[in-house]
């Protein structure tokens, strides 16, 4: 009985080694398969190498290059990330041109309009001083200003 159980365990042994064995050649052959570069006549050779096998390698230099693949595409969102705020950085600091310049155009459009009110101003009081001078005939009139229009003419183009 004992020679009987020693015989079934080493049979059991046989048919898994077998059996390891059958699976790692179909699936060297399956990964052989898989390899475009390869015809099908091929891979039976591949497959019965032996220990060596390119299985190992095949997947290794698949994940290396799924990793390449993974990290080219890593660096392409970067750089487009870039671009994208380097865009966003030229506008903005167009903008703020913009406004800027916005900014002169209405403070330039200002000082003209207060350079003109000034202007009316003094030519207003110098026609109301000469009226009351003309109704005061004991006051002295004085002579600083013309009351001509010439802050208006030279004045008026302040940019």
């Amino acid at each position: 009985a004992e020679r009987l159980e020693v015989k079934k365990r080493q049979q059991e042994m046989q048919r898994r080694e077998m059996f390891l064995e059958d699976q790692y050649y179909k699936t060297d052959e399956l990964l052989n398969r898989l390899d475009l570069g390869l015809p099908k006549s091929d891979s039976c050779q591949i497959a019965n190498r032996g220990p060596e096998s390119t299985a190992w390698t095949r997947s290794h230099t698949y994940k290396q290059a799924l990793r390449e693949d993974e990290n080219r595409k890593i660096e392409e969102m970067k750089q487009e990330q870039q671009r994208k705020a380097e865009l966003m950085e030229f506008k903005q600091k167009q903008e703020e041109e913009a406004q800027t310049r916005a900014r002169q155009k209405e403070q330039r459009s200002y000082l003209q309009s207060f350079f003109i009110f000034c202007c009316i101003l003094r030519v207003n009081n110098a026609f109301l001083d000469r009226l009351q001078n003309k109704r005061q005939p004991n006051s002295i009139y004085q002579p600083g200003y013309s009351g001509s229009l010439d802050c208006l003419r030279n004045g008026a183009r302040v940019s």
